[in-house]
Order: structure tokens, then sequence, then C-alpha cells
């Protein structure tokens, strides 16, 4: 089941399994994790802003395929109907409470750039609640909203909604992200 929440936003909690989910993270070799940047235009190391391990996962990995899916229902059923001609590599997270592992506010959209941008950001939940306190994903203005509360739980947004996530304090929050690309709004 999936809702659309004030326009902003298409979750459907619990979409992917726990098997899938945990036989994801098992392919991850976290060993070759990089820290994750913000702006990917202009990458800054920032630990203020984001504490955060990342692994890059090719777009035709299964989990790319997925999101890809998602992303074209939520684009359809939204209302909101961008042109989107590609899809970004997946992001694979890993925020520890050892580093208050968090992502402050930012938006995915960036300028354009040879005639495209983002369009629509999708996160997915590939660990288990339970196992981690903190973490959790908010949009400006809708802070007290719960999203993603379930292991394999997919939220769908454009890309210039400001979001972040809070300081895990408990245990290690595993995510998904990746983003469609199209035309510059105009």
């Amino acid at each position: 089941m999936s809702d659309l929440v004030h326009n902003t936003y298409w979750l459907w909690e619990g979409a992917l399994s726990k098997e899938f989910c945990e036989s994801t993270l098992a392919e991850v070799d976290w060993a070759t994790s990089k820290v994750g940047a913000i702006n990917s235009v202009n990458p800054i190391i920032d630990p203020e802003k984001r504490r955060t391990d990342i692994i890059w996962q090719d777009f035709m990995q299964p989990l790319g395929c997925i999101a890809r899916a998602y992303i074209d229902i939520a684009n359809q059923s939204a209302g909101w109907n961008y042109a989107l001609t590609a899809q970004e590599a997946t992001q694979l997270g890993r925020y520890k409470s050892s580093d208050e592992g968090h992502y402050d506010w930012h938006m995915d959209s960036f300028p354009p750039k040879d005639g495209t941008q983002r369009k629509l950001s999708i996160s997915i939940l590939l660990s288990d609640p339970s196992e981690f306190e903190g973490g959790e994903l908010q949009f400006k203005g809708m802070e007290d909203q719960k999203i993603l509360t379930k292991q394999g739980s997919i939220v769908v947004f454009p890309s210039f909604i400001e979001h972040k996530v809070t300081p895990v304090t408990k245990g290690v929050r595993y995510s998904a992200v990746t983003w469609a690309i199209g035309p510059s709004f105009r």
C-alpha cells in the first residue's frame, strides 16, 4: 500500500522483504566505503553536516532497477509527471551511532548541468528499525511525521524538497538512495 502525503512524498511502508534487504546488505563490502560528501557537484567533506559511509552501486543492479520502478510509479501516481531521462548510481549509506551518523538539512537537486538536473529522489530503508535509534528521515515543515518506519520501506519525493536524517544514537542505520534526472525545470 502506498500513500501520497501533502503532495510532498509517495510512501510504501515495508515494500521490500526482510530477506531482500538483508541479502543486499550481505553483498556490500563496507571496507571499500568512502566518507559521504555534501554537494556531488563540488564535493565537500563536512562532518558537522554529514557523517555517513557510502558505497556506490551501478543503477542496473537489482536495487537500482527496483528503485527506478518505484520512481516511475510515484511520478505518475502523484501527478508530478516529470520528464525523466536517466537515473544515477545507487548510493548505499551506513549511519553509525559511534559516529553519530547523520545528514543535516539539504536538498538533492542542484542547478542544471548540461540541460539536466535531479528531479526525483528515492530513499529505501534497508535495516530493521528495531536495530537502531534516531536516524529518522524528516522533511522540512513535517518533522513530526514518521517516515520509513519498517525495513524495506520506500519513499519517493521531488529532489528540491529539503530533508535530513537525524543522528543515529544507537546501532547502525543502512539505507539506499538514488535520483532520477531529466531536462531542466522551466
